[in-house]
């Protein structure tokens, strides 16, 4: 089974000049139809002195905060229009939208750097660092550097 998305640049860059908003709560929804969203999430959201935001589903409390994507990342939405007939069949996702920041949802709790969606957000800004090439110049430096210094 393959995946074909479909997007364009130039659908993501005009997506951006009014993005969509996107709001994540770590939950998982047993259907797939249509949702009445006014009738169990609340159209409003106050907003805490910390920064933090606060709003409730059903009842149960929520807290967030808005979050941004790292420098050079822009996050995209797709959608199914046609499910496949069968698991073996390809399946064909249309770009819905892009994004470069959304609303971060918990129950009961802030948001914090110990989420996984967090953490996830951190190994990106890591993981750049870790393999980033290396300019020529600068490991020649070190080399030298290195061997000056008796190491």
């Amino acid at each position: 089974m393959a995946v074909n998305l479909k997007l364009s640049s130039k659908d993501v860059k005009s997506s951006l000049k009014a993005p969509i908003n996107l709001q994540y709560i770590p939950a998982s929804i047993g259907g797939d139809g249509p949702a009445n969203l006014e009738q169990f999430f609340t159209p409003y959201t106050e907003t805490q002195p910390d920064g933090t935001l606060r709003n409730a589903l059903r009842g149960y409390p929520l807290q967030g905060k808005v979050t941004t994507l790292p420098e050079g990342y822009t996050g995209v939405m797709f959608q199914e229009t046609k499910k496949p007939l069968s698991a073996d069949d390809d399946r064909t996702l249309t770009f819905a939208g892009a994004f470069r920041d959304f609303t971060y949802w918990n129950y009961d709790r802030n948001p914090s750097r110990n989420d996984p969606l967090a953490k996830a957000l951190t190994w990106l800004q890591l993981s750049e660092v870790l393999h980033d090439d290396a300019d020529e110049q600068d490991v020649k430096q070190e080399q030298t550097d290195g061997t000056k210094n008796g190491h």
